[in-house]
Parts: C-alpha cells; structure tokens; sequence
C-alpha cells in the first residue's frame, strides 16, 4: 500500500506542477534610470479686450453714473449750506432740491 500512494502523489505532483513550471514570466524592461522629456509650456491665452489703458472695444456701452435720491440730498445739503442757510431752512431747502430732480 505504501508503494501505490507513493506513485499516486510523486504522478499528481507530475501533473498539476507541469503547466505551473512551464510558464515564463519575463523579467521587467530595463529603463536604465531614463528622466521623460519635459512638457511643452501651455499655450497663451487669447486677448480678449486688448492691452490695459486702451478704450473700450466698439460694441460696449458706457452706463452714465446713476444719480441716486441719496446723492441728490448730499448735493443740495452742501449747495444750501454754501448759500449760508442754517437748521430749518436748510432742511426745507433739501427737501425741496432733492425731491424737484
């Protein structure tokens, strides 16, 4: 009996150990320590309005500045106390200023 299970593994270990021992593996390719070649600089962005202290490119409309109830009163409040008015004549006087434009 101790012959029969002697042949049986020393043939199992021939036939599951031969398609195992066949195979190749090749080694990893040699890169010799090689450093890529750099990237390109990117490329230039476009210039869309122009070089810095130039006018504006036709086609952008100007806003003229907003005249506002606030800078109304403020202007009416220093034209009235550059006119010498003082208290409740300054006040009715900015209020009727400010409110007429």
């Amino acid at each position: 009996m101790g012959r029969f299970l002697r042949t049986m593994l020393i043939m199992g270990a021939v036939v599951t150990g031969g398609p195992a021992l066949a195979q190749f593996i090749p080694p990893p390719p040699e890169l010799q320590n090689r450093i890529p070649e750099p990237l390109p600089p990117p490329p230039r962005p476009p210039i869309i309005n122009g070089p810095l202290g130039q006018s504006a490119p036709p086609g952008v409309a100007r806003q003229r500045r907003l005249n506002t109830f606030s800078d109304r009163t403020r202007r009416c409040l220093h034209d009235g106390a550059g006119y010498g008015l003082r208290g409740g004549e300054l006040d009715a006087y900015t209020r009727a200023c400010a409110n007429a434009n």
